[in-house]
């Protein structure tokens, strides 16, 4: 590549303000996702009412994301309702740390999600407009997520250590205040498109269509839903089991930055390598190795396994991130790939945990959080099989 086209690539400015919005967006995430867990638990929750919560905020997600997210999309002004919805979550969940019981937490939650659901698709999507417009890449943006993530956990766990959880939730409320702030200086046509605007209501049973009839993204949406049921309980409460082996909060801190860490080359790499083999291979790739990770814990559960695992594990991540990114977006046209990515990320994933989550809290109070990760490898056992048998014509398959 010349001197005057790499030039080029870095020239918008809007590039590199949406690399520092995934900073501040993920790595605002890092000061309390990690430990929020903990947190209930030190207010006397036990695991079927973290589960609760959880599943709470999937029911309320999984109808709010893609109704939100379509809405948003269609209008002129979708970035000051992005930077409404970040507000919202920094309200919220500065609202959550002021709680002692159960119940005021799960009204905050219901309120918060109706929200802060659609974040996460809005986000990705920003990001993927942005790729196509700068031919920067879904990775290279999503790297800085990382990065951000690996800068606030260890931050977050001394901060939570020395000054509690309620000066955890700050960062967080900080972080997504500035994210908001950032989106001023970003043009409002990587939020919207014309189409978008044209189509109307109609968008969202269009999108519902076109993951029922392409054989990509129906194979996909199957081992997604397989991935969700099962890893639940590793997602909820590997920090947990990380703290009932032994682990400080300092040390579960420095697991939470052990995969980000490998993933700031992976990322980037990952766009290169998805060029090659196809969006769909590096899905089936990154399952795989997750899936060995799951399997490495249940043989030898320990936190130097769990931590070795996640370093790896970051490999796999980063796979993961790109490719499903890349397989969505390949398989839907521009206006309809914010509401396909919130129907996945969100309403498929919300329904799944409604059930998952309570359960996943029950086999942990039941059985400890060792066998967790035996549900976790069927789960990614079963996403791989769908994959493959739902592999696109190698003439399409999807770069």
């Amino acid at each position: 590549m010349s001197f005057l086209k790499l030039k080029n690539k870095l020239q918008p400015p809007e590039l590199a303000l949406t690399r520092l919005y995934y900073f501040f967006y993920m790595g605002g995430s890092g000061f309390i996702n990690p430990f929020i867990n903990l947190f209930y638990i030190s207010l006397g929750l036990n695991g079927k009412q973290i589960g609760t919560i959880a599943s709470t905020s999937a029911v309320i997600g999984l109808f709010a994301a893609p109704i939100v997210t379509n809405e948003i999309k269609k209008r002129p002004g979708a970035r000051g309702y992005l930077q409404l919805i970040l507000l919202a979550g920094a309200v919220g969940y500065t609202m959550i740390a002021r709680q002692t019981s159960f119940l005021p937490i799960i009204i905050i939650m219901i309120l918060t999600s109706l929200l802060v659901s659609s974040a996460a698709p809005l986000s990705d999507s920003l990001g993927v407009a942005m790729a196509r417009a700068t031919e920067a890449g879904y990775g290279s943006l999503r790297v800085f997520g990382s990065l951000g993530w690996i800068v606030m956990v260890p931050i977050s766990g001394w901060v939570i250590q020395n000054l509690g959880y309620q000066a955890g939730f700050g960062g967080f409320s900080l972080a997504w205040v500035a994210t908001g702030l950032l989106l001023f200086w970003i043009s409002p046509k990587y939020f919207t498109t014309p189409a978008s605007i044209t189509i109307g209501r109609s968008g969202l049973r269009q999108a519902g269509r076109k993951i029922i009839q392409n054989r990509a993204l129906l194979g996909f949406a199957i081992g997604l839903v397989a991935i969700t049921l099962l890893n639940n309980g590793v997602n909820q409460f590997e920090n947990v089991y990380l703290s009932d082996l032994g682990a400080t909060k300092q040390v579960i801190s420095i697991a939470g930055i052990m995969s980000a860490m490998v993933e700031l080359p992976f990322m980037v790499l990952s766009d290169r390598i998805m060029r090659r083999t196809g969006s769909h291979k590096l899905l089936l790739i990154s399952l795989a190795l997750t899936l060995l990770g799951r399997l490495a814990v249940l043989i030898l559960p320990s936190i130097a396994t769990i931590m070795v695992v996640r370093f790896v594990g970051g490999m796999g991540f980063s796979f993961y991130t790109v490719s499903y990114i890349g397989l969505i977006s390949s398989q839907t046209e521009t206006h309809e790939t914010g509401t396909v990515l919130a129907l996945y990320t969100v309403t498929l994933a919300g329904l799944v945990n409604v059930l998952a989550s309570p359960i996943s809290g029950a086999i942990y109070d039941a059985l400890g959080g060792r066998w967790l990760y035996a549900l976790a490898a069927a789960g990614y056992a079963i996403a791989i099989l769908s994959l493959w048998l739902n592999r696109p014509h190698p003439l399409n398959q999807p770069q």
